[in-house]
């Protein structure tokens, strides 16, 4: 495995995607329509919204259209997002006139007329934080922005606006137009990604941002967001904030300011199992893997993430993690077995698959031996006995794991430990000692089990289940962590109280039911919450 590489995140695999199409329909869109409206593209992380505006900006006639990049989450923290969002397109139009010499002078003369607005807009800004003379600033700006010649004072006074954003996109308008009437360029084409990694009101104000420009003709905007995520934020910004609101208690509804500035939506869909081997094709070309590499992906590793896949599909940046997670696994422990490994590994990845995942770090080769002994017909009951919590196992996982099919060798594994510890190593930045206080806490249920609610309870039993108790707790409570020192001395707590069996040998039947409730109540309860814990440093599942 010397020679295996991790794959980087690329915008070239459109092919498989079928976004060359699609980026042919949406090149058409804006090519042909009247240059003044925004379009979203639409999909959650990792789905190929960047992909798909590259494919976008690659079939755009480069004389006839100037494109423009704007990563939004790069300029996050500027205090007012209007004023990098006019650079870089003051930045573009001189790189456009570079490569179109015969227009360089108006394009020039239009990009120093940006920076003139980015001048003017800064002084006016600053105006409301005390700057010195910033008004004369802003007004001397904003008279070189209106391009008024051989006026006296009086004709100035009456003529140049002292609003500096009035000023500042009256000239923007006036310039840009007076571009277009040169040619051969007749509108500018900004791509904003990364809108949906900025922090709620850093989406809002390039969203606002962009509305600055809506009333000018020229200018389009194609901007890649996670839909929901935008939707909460606008929500959570405006309800109830004092000023008058509609019937559902908001100003505005996330959804509805959504559809208002977005006149053309396209929503990604995620890579579907049909499309896996097509798109597979198109990262091992990209990334340039090795034949043995390749090999490996097709033969060992692509029956496993089919079933990753699922059937409600996938985004392509998931399928990536998910063989740089085998790849990166497999270089730090060669010999372990592949098919283990990747079992594992599909577990962590499938979200409806979370309580699988919770049974085989809480109870391993006492869930794995359950499940063969329930898929074999010997016990139907196996997984429920071990613990009754586990009944929504889904039957996608049952399937993964029955005879001759990709998962099997998961219920053979003789000791998962080194596995667990490998495999979640790649996923969270917590360590093995959590996993053993989550697996010595969930082996309690096997102890607390033994122990019948009859009035015969014996005390060695019962002895047993409390030793075992105090050294699931020594074990949670050794890792220094503060959250787990409070769950630690909440069952400490219980113990040396109310939920101490104080019960003597022979006490009701009734009793005995009472306190194995509490305890199994409260052993599920630890688990959850150290499992909650452990979810907090894990990678496996994207925020």
């Amino acid at each position: 495995m010397n020679d295996f590489k991790i794959i980087l995140d690329s915008p070239s695999q459109t092919p498989a995607l079928g976004f060359d199409q699609t980026a042919a329909a949406l090149r058409e869109i804006i090519e042909g329509s009247k240059p003044q409206f925004v379009i979203g593209i639409f999909g959650t992380w990792g789905s190929g919204k960047t992909t798909l505006m590259r494919s976008i900006e690659r079939q755009l006639d480069p004389q006839k259209t100037i494109a423009i990049q704007f990563s939004a989450w790069r300029y996050e923290k500027e205090a007012h997002l209007i004023i990098p969002l006019l650079d870089v397109v003051r930045e573009g139009l001189v790189k456009w006139a570079k490569k179109n010499k015969a227009f360089k002078t108006n394009a020039v003369a239009t990009a120093s007329t940006i920076g003139n607005v980015i001048y003017s807009l800064m002084a006016g800004l600053n105006v409301k934080v005390g700057l010195p003379h910033a008004l004369e600033v802003s007004y001397d700006a904003n008279k070189a922005l209106a391009k008024a010649k051989d006026l006296d004072d009086e004709s100035n006074a009456a003529s140049v606006p002292r609003s500096f954003y009035h000023a500042a996109f009256r000239a923007l308008d006036d310039s840009f137009n007076e571009f277009l009437k040169q040619g051969p360029a007749d509108r500018i084409v900004v791509f904003v990604d990364d809108l949906d990694r900025c922090l709620p009101q850093g989406a809002r104000e390039v969203l606002e941002a962009m509305k600055l420009f809506f009333d000018m003709e020229g200018y389009i905007f194609v901007v890649g967001l996670d839909q929901s995520v935008v939707e909460r934020s606008i929500d959570l910004k405006y309800r109830n904030d004092g000023a008058a609101t509609n019937e559902t208690g908001y100003q505005i509804r996330g959804a509805d300011y959504i559809k208002k500035i977005f006149q053309v939506p396209f929503s990604i869909a995620p890579v579907a199992i049909a499309q896996l081997d097509e798109f597979l094709r198109a990262v091992y070309g990209e990334s340039q893997l090795s034949q043995d590499q390749r090999i490996e992906f097709q033969s060992v590793v692509a029956p496993h993430l089919r079933y990753m896949v699922a059937e409600s599909g996938v985004n392509p940046r998931e399928i990536k993690r998910y063989l740089n997670a085998y790849t990166l696994g497999l270089k730090i422990k060669p010999h372990l077995d592949r098919k283990i490994v990747l079992a594992l590994q599909t577990i962590a990845f499938r979200r409806d698959w979370e309580v699988v995942r919770r049974a085989v770090l809480s109870y391993r080769g006492i869930f794995t031996d359950a499940l063969r002994r329930q898929l074999t017909g010997n016990d139907t009951n196996a997984i429920t006995d071990l613990d009754p919590s586990l009944t929504g196992i889904p039957d996608s996982f049952f399937s993964y794991v029955s005879p001759h099919s990709p998962g099997e060798n998961l219920l053979n594994a003789s000791n998962l430990d080194e596995y667990i510890y490998s495999g979640e190593a790649t996923r969270s930045s917590l360590g093995p000692m959590l996993l053993d206080a989550i697996r010595d806490v969930a082996q309690l249920n096997k102890l607390l089990r033994a122990i019948t609610p009859d009035q015969d309870v014996k005390a060695n039993e019962v002895q047993a289940y409390i030793s075992a108790v105090r050294t699931a707790l020594a074990s949670t409570q050794s890792l220094g962590d503060q959250r787990l020192r409070e769950i630690a001395q909440n069952w400490t707590d219980h113990l040396n109280t109310a939920g101490s069996p104080r019960m003597s040998l022979g006490d009701e039947e009734d009793v005995n039911k009472t306190w194995l409730t509490e305890e199994e109540s409260l052993i599920r309860r630890e688990i959850n919450q150290l499992m909650q814990v452990y979810q907090i440093g894990s990678l496996a599942t994207p925020s």
